[in-house]
């Protein structure tokens, strides 16, 4: 058996920011809008090279404020920065919904991102875990 599972879903990459920031009320992000704002990025090398790649040009023409490892770390940041700083990352990791001070706004064009589920090559489960991996192959192969 394989060491991943492909997901059979897309995520998209988008801009996290505050609900009172003063682009929050734009449909998109476009890679002209994003150069201007004070950005959060992933420190992930993958991330660099597949955001230049959407952009046309090198990341450090973006403007990097800071970097995080970890999103949840990132919308703190973002929620407690003011009405200026945003988080590039991918959609839904983040409630932005009811009385969260977020939103999310996709880029445009679209940059969206398959899922994979990867474990350690030869990794020894727990029958829940070997269980959990047959089921999840099953539904993914019904589709």
């Amino acid at each position: 058996l394989n060491d991943f599972i492909k997901i059979p879903v897309k995520d998209k990459w988008g801009v996290l920011m505050r609900k009172d920031s003063p682009v929050a009320s734009l449909k998109n992000i476009t890679a002209d809008t994003l150069k201007k704002l004070p950005l959060i990025c992933s420190s992930q090398e993958i991330v660099k090279n597949e955001i230049s790649g959407w952009l046309g040009t090198e990341f450090e023409k973006l403007n990097l404020v800071t970097t995080y490892n970890l999103i949840y770390n990132a919308a703190l940041m973002v929620e407690e920065g003011g009405d200026t700083r945003c988080a590039l990352g991918l959609d839904k990791l983040i409630n932005t919904s009811g009385n969260s001070k977020l939103c999310f706004i996709p880029l445009e064009p679209k940059l969206e991102v398959g899922l994979t589920l990867i474990w350690k090559k030869y990794h020894l489960f727990s029958k829940a875990t070997s269980y959990f991996l047959n089921q999840l192959r099953k539904e993914i192969n019904k589709s």
